[in-house]
């Protein structure tokens, strides 16, 4: 009785196993890269325009390298003489 009742708790457990493994054929999703915001909004204010289409942004991460920077956008909004 106690042979039957492990072969069936064995083959429970690897059937179970087999069920939540996961999908290995679909290949993993990779985690979209960062995009340097100060250097995006400089690009996107470099091609501002207003005929442009709205650029998409809501899948965009991204990485804050002048967090605390006052003058990160200096040479982009400086007035030209």
């Amino acid at each position: 009785m106690r042979y039957l009742l492990t072969i069936t708790v064995v083959a429970g457990v690897l059937l179970l196993s087999g069920c939540f493994g996961g999908d290995s054929d679909r290949p993993r999703q990779q985690a979209p890269a960062a995009i340097n915001y100060t250097a995006f909004v400089k690009a996107q204010l470099a091609t501002t325009a207003d005929t442009r289409d709205p650029v998409a942004i809501n899948d965009t991460r991204f990485i804050f390298r002048d967090k605390n920077n006052p003058d990160a956008y200096n040479n982009v909004l400086q007035p030209e003489n």
